[in-house]
């Protein structure tokens, strides 16, 4: 299952990165950062799963910065 939710938000980040990076616009970047959240959730419970606690960590950790900083740039 992670497996699947992980290919799916990696397509999303990259099809949200290509458009934003082909038509020239900054506005997407917030929705980008938020998937790339996601994925590095979805990435964490992977990581959890094989009893790598230490890469699952980094991978909340990282979560945790990234979709706090995408909601920041919501708001703003």
């Amino acid at each position: 299952m992670f497996r699947k939710l992980k290919i799916v938000f990696s397509a999303v980040v990259l099809l949200l990165a290509l458009y934003s990076i082909i038509t020239d616009n900054p506005d997407i970047a917030p929705f980008t950062s938020l998937g790339l959240a996601f994925l590095l959730l979805v990435m964490g419970f992977e990581e959890r799963q094989k009893k790598k606690k230490w890469i699952s960590y980094l991978c909340f950790f990282a979560f945790a910065v990234n979709f706090y900083v995408s909601v920041q740039s919501f708001l703003i």
